[in-house]
C-alpha cells in the first residue's frame, strides 16, 4: 500500500502540468507556379509567447490581453523569426517586415504572420524550425501547400522540410495523417484516463472482454462521429466548453467507479462522453484548412485511424497490468487509489480549463 500513496502523491504533483491545450501551429504556403509568387501564412498559437514574455502584461495584472499581444506584435515576430527559416535556392527569404495580426480561433489566441515573395523557384524552397521545442517537447508545426503538393508535419525530432513542385499522393498523405493520429492520442492525457476508466468497470466486475470490446467500440464510434462532424464544419462547439466537459467526462466516471457504481458506466453514457472527446480530437485540424476536398477527407480518415490505432496499442498495454489486478486480493484497494488519484486530476484541470486554476 505505501507503493500506491507514491502513485497518488506523485499524481497530485504533476496534475497541474498537463492541462490541456493545442499543441499546433499552422503553416499554409500558396504558390503561383505562373507567376512564381509564394504567399506564407504563419498561424502561431500564443499560449507559450504569452508565458515567455511577461513584460508584455503592461498593466501587471498577470494576465496577457487580446490588447496587449497586439500591442508587442513586435517582440512577438522577432521571437518567431528567430525560430523559422526560410531559404529559396539558399538564400534566406526573410520574416522581419511582415504583416502581423492578432486573431482568435474559437478559445485559443493566435499571432497571423503573413508574407509574399516574388521570383520563388517552389522546388528550391526549404524550411527550418524549432519554435516553442525548448518549452514543450510535443509541439508541431503542421505545413500545408495548395494544389494538393503537400502535407507534412515537423516536430522536435523533424526540424527540416524541403518543398517540392510535384503533387503528394493522397497515399502519402494518409500515412501522414495517421502517424499524427496516433502521436495525438498518446500525447493526450486527459483521453488516456478516460479510457482507463471505461476499463475499470471490466475488471472490477471480472466481466469477459468481449463486454471491454463492446464498450470500447461505442466511445470509438461516438468520437469518430463528431470527429467528422466538426471537421466538414457542420458544427463546432467552443473549445474552452469542450475541454471542460472532457475534464467533467473524466471525473464524473472516474467518481462511478470509485462509489462502485460501475453499471452506471454504460453504452449511453460512453457514447455521450465520446461525443464531446471526438469535439477534442477535431481541435487539431480546424486551424490548419485544407481546401481540396478529397484531400481533406483523406487528411480526416487518416487522422481518426491513427487515433484508432493509438487507443488499441493503450488498450493493450493497460490490459497487462489490469488483467493480474483482476485477481489481486487488494483489486478494491488499487482501484480505490487510481479513480480518486484520477479524480482529483480531473477536478483540477476542470477548474484550470474554466479559468479558475
Amino acid at each position: 500500500m505505501l507503493f500506491l500513496k507514491h502513485i497518488l502523491l506523485l499524481s497530485i504533483l504533476s496534475i497541474s502540468l498537463y492541462s490541456h491545450e493545442l499543441k499546433e501551429n499552422y503553416l499554409q504556403v500558396d504558390y503561383n507556379q505562373t507567376t512564381e509568387i509564394l504567399n506564407i501564412n504563419l498561424e502561431v498559437e500564443t499560449r507559450l509567447l504569452q508565458q515567455m514574455y511577461t513584460l508584455m502584461d503592461d498593466n501587471k495584472n498577470e494576465i496577457v490581453s487580446h490588447k496587449e499581444l497586439r500591442n508587442h506584435k513586435q517582440t512577438l515576430l522577432d521571437y518567431v523569426c528567430d525560430h523559422i527559416s526560410f531559404y529559396s535556392k539558399n538564400q534566406p527569404l526573410s520574416l522581419k517586415d511582415s504583416n502581423v495580426t492578432i486573431h482568435r480561433n474559437d478559445d485559443q489566441t493566435y499571432m497571423q504572420v503573413n508574407k509574399s515573395f516574388q521570383g520563388v523557384s517552389l522546388h528550391d524552397l526549404e524550411v527550418k524550425y524549432d519554435l516553442f521545442f525548448e518549452l514543450e517537447d510535443t509541439h508541431k508545426l503542421f505545413i500545408h501547400l495548395n494544389d494538393n503538393k503537400g502535407d507534412f508535419v515537423l516536430s522536435k525530432n523533424l526540424q527540416y522540410y524541403k518543398f517540392s513542385s510535384s503533387s503528394m499522393s493522397q497515399l502519402d498523405r494518409l500515412i501522414v495523417f495517421v502517424e499524427e493520429g496516433i502521436v495525438h492520442i498518446l500525447d493526450g492525457l486527459d483521453h488516456l484516463l478516460f479510457i482507463l476508466m471505461l476499463l475499470i468497470p471490466v475488471i472490477a466486475l471480472r466481466s469477459s472482454y468481449i463486454q471491454l470490446l463492446k464498450i470500447i467500440t461505442v466511445f470509438s464510434l461516438a468520437h469518430s462521429i463528431t470527429l467528422f462532424i466538426s471537421g466538414f464544419g457542420l458544427y463546432t462547439p467552443n473549445i474552452s466548453f469542450v475541454e471542460s466537459f472532457i475534464a467533467l467526462s473524466i471525473f464524473i466516471v472516474a467518481a462511478l467507479n470509485f462509489f462502485k457504481l460501475y453499471s452506471h458506466v454504460n453504452y449511453k453514457i460512453v457514447f455521450f462522453f465520446g461525443l464531446m472527446h471526438g469535439f477534442g480530437f477535431a481541435n487539431v485540424l480546424t486551424v490548419g484548412q485544407v481546401s481540396d476536398t478529397t484531400s481533406f477527407l483523406v487528411a480526416l480518415f487518416g487522422f481518426n485511424i491513427g487515433v484508432e490505432f493509438g487507443q488499441i496499442f493503450v488498450i493493450l498495454l493497460y490490459l497487462i497490468p489490469l488483467h493480474f489486478i483482476r485477481d489481486y486480493q487488494y483489486k478494491d484497494k488499487v482501484i480505490k487509489v487510481v479513480t480518486f488519484a484520477t479524480a482529483l486530476i480531473s477536478v483540477v484541470w476542470f477548474l484550470q480549463r474554466i479559468g479558475v486554476a
